[in-house]
């Protein structure tokens, strides 16, 4: 068995080997390339295959992410070929992605989350060799996310009534537009500067997936879809500052990007790693669809 880094040509068997071993998260191509080559930290040295007889064997996508407190290490990807398994290929893996990060200055290593570009927000405990395996090897579970969905076939959002109620209080919602770049980079510095390469993309699509509310021209609030794992109903990120909360702007804004989404084909809408899990319940029906489990091992202490 050698270990090799990851190039364009592995794609094909990649794919294979990913999609016959993680049933919950099938990718295509185009995700494939998202989550890898199109993540502005991608750096192949770190994502590595193993192959034996010229045949890809296992693979693991390894990235360093810039924080305030120095580089957060990610396992954003892993599978091993079902032939392969418990034969140390995965431990092997895992050991070499560990020592780069390491030397990238890494002081911990997460498993999965690798926000502003994730397939998901941890590890899926139906996956139930994973746990077992990161566990093995020091990683600790502390903490958990949920992943809701919602129904969109046969369903309106439509917001008129509602939109028209917030006229009233002097409040405009509309769809994004490249020239509010500016002063919708300005909310997130205030309240959500991690949010901000999200929101970026969602802008830059055409037409842009971001609405926002506006109150005396400036921007209150916003919402955003197809940022993340684009192309499969992602919903998210939305935010809408203190002083503007309270209003409904929320739930119109909401009702816009489902209102898209459902518009573009998707049958199903995304919304991941929820906090307030009450308000979408309450506000469009949605169900808590997935639960992760959250892994991180501290190298540096």
């Amino acid at each position: 068995m050698i270990l090799r880094p990851l190039r364009r040509t592995d794609t094909e068997p990649l794919l294979q080997m990913w999609n016959a071993s993680a049933r919950y998260d099938p990718m295509a191509p185009e995700l494939l390339e998202e989550k890898t080559w199109g993540d502005t930290d991608f750096d192949p040295a770190m994502a590595l295959v193993s192959e034996q007889d010229g045949e890809l064997t296992g693979f693991m996508v390894g990235l360093a992410r810039k924080t305030t407190d120095g580089p957060l290490g990610v396992i954003k990807l892993a599978a091993v070929a079902a032939g392969h398994r418990r034969r140390g290929t995965g431990s092997r893996l895992l050991q070499s992605v560990e020592t780069l990060l390491s030397n990238k200055g890494a002081r911990a290593i997460r498993v999965c989350e690798s926000p502003p570009n994730y397939l998901t927000p941890g590890i899926d405990g139906r996956y139930s060799a994973a746990p077992h395996f990161f566990e093995k090897h020091g990683y600790r579970r502390w903490g958990e996310a949920c992943n809701m969905t919602v129904d969109l076939e046969g369903r309106s959002f439509s917001s008129a009534d509602e939109e028209q109620a917030l006229r009233g209080l002097g409040i405009e919602v509309r769809r994004a537009r490249p020239e509010d770049a500016e002063a919708v980079a300005q909310l997130l510095d205030r309240h959500w500067p991690s949010w901000n390469a999200e929101v970026g993309l969602s802008l830059g699509n055409r037409p842009p997936t971001l609405h926002l509310a506006l109150q005396n021209g400036e921007v209150v609030a916003f919402s955003a879809w197809d940022a993340n794992n684009r192309g499969t109903g992602w919903f998210g990120p939305m935010g809408t500052a203190p002083e503007a909360r309270r209003q409904g702007i929320g739930h119109v804004l909401l009702f816009r990007c489902l209102s898209d989404i459902a518009e573009s084909g998707q049958a199903v809408a995304t919304i991941p790693w929820v906090d307030p899990v009450g308000f979408y319940e309450q506000c469009v029906s949605a169900a808590v669809s997935r639960i992760f489990h959250r892994y991180e091992k501290v190298l540096n202490p």
